[in-house]
C-alpha cells in the first residue's frame, strides 16, 4: 500500500513526492503540486502560542461565497474561534470589490479575503484581479486572499494564484453534508492560523 498524505487542494488522500532540503523534508501532492503538512492529516485545532491572542487576531477578514450557508459557517467559526474582530460576508465577486473600494477609500485596512470562486454576478479570480488593481492604485500593501472552492486547483489556477500573491487555495470538497463543510472550513482556519503566525 503507498503512502499518502492529505491534500487541502485536492481535498483527499493523494501520493506525495518527497523532497530533502538540508535538515528539512518536504512533501507536495504528486497531482497538483501543493505543499502538505508532515503529519497524515491537517490539523483542526488552533494551537496556543505565546504571543497574545490579539496579535494573532484579523481585524477585518472579507468573504464572498454564493452559499448563504458556507458563508455564514464561515463568519460563525471565525468569530466563534476568535480569529477576527469583523467578518463582512458578500454573495458575489461584485459585492466584495464595491465593498473593498470602500473600505480603502475609508482608509480601513482589510486582513484577508476569503473567496469562492465560482459565483454569479462576478466571480472570485476576477474579484482578486480588481482588488489587487485597487491595491496598486493605492500603494497599499496586498490582502492575503484565500480561494475557498470545489474547482480542484489546476496549472492555470496555480499560475493565476502566482499573480496574485500572497494567494492560496483550500478546497471546499463537493460534500453537500454540512458536517462535511464544517470540517473543511476548520481545515481552511487551521491553514489560516499557519499563514496569521507566519
Amino acid at each position: 500500500m503507498e503512502e499518502t498524505k492529505y491534500c487541502l487542494c485536492c481535498g483527499e488522500k493523494v501520493q506525495f513526492n518527497r523532497i530533502e532540503r538540508g535538515n528539512r523534508t518536504e512533501f507536495t501532492c504528486i497531482y497538483c503540486g501543493f505543499p502538505l503538512s508532515a503529519d497524515d492529516e491537517p490539523s483542526l485545532t488552533v494551537e496556543k502560542t505565546t504571543s497574545s491572542p490579539e496579535e494573532k487576531k484579523f481585524r477585518l477578514v472579507l468573504v464572498a461565497d454564493d452559499s448563504k450557508f458556507t458563508r455564514k459557517i464561515i463568519q460563525d467559526l471565525l468569530i466563534e474561534k476568535k480569529l477576527a474582530d469583523n467578518v463582512l460576508a458578500f454573495e458575489n465577486g461584485l459585492e466584495l470589490t464595491s465593498a473593498f473600494a470602500r473600505l480603502t477609500a475609508e482608509k480601513k485596512l482589510v486582513d484577508a479575503a476569503i473567496i469562492d470562486i465560482n459565483m454569479p454576478v462576478m466571480d472570485g479570480l476576477t474579484a482578486a484581479r480588481i482588488i489587487r488593481g485597487i491595491e496598486s492604485q493605492n500603494n497599499i500593501p496586498h490582502v492575503p486572499i484565500t480561494f475557498f472552492s470545489s474547482v480542484k486547483a489546476d496549472d492555470d489556477m496555480r499560475t493565476q494564484m502566482e499573480m496574485l500573491a500572497p494567494a492560496n487555495y483550500v478546497n471546499k470538497g463537493t460534500d453537500p453534508d454540512p458536517d462535511k463543510l464544517a470540517e473543511r472550513v476548520e481545515q481552511l482556519f487551521s491553514y489560516f492560523v499557519q499563514t496569521k503566525e507566519t
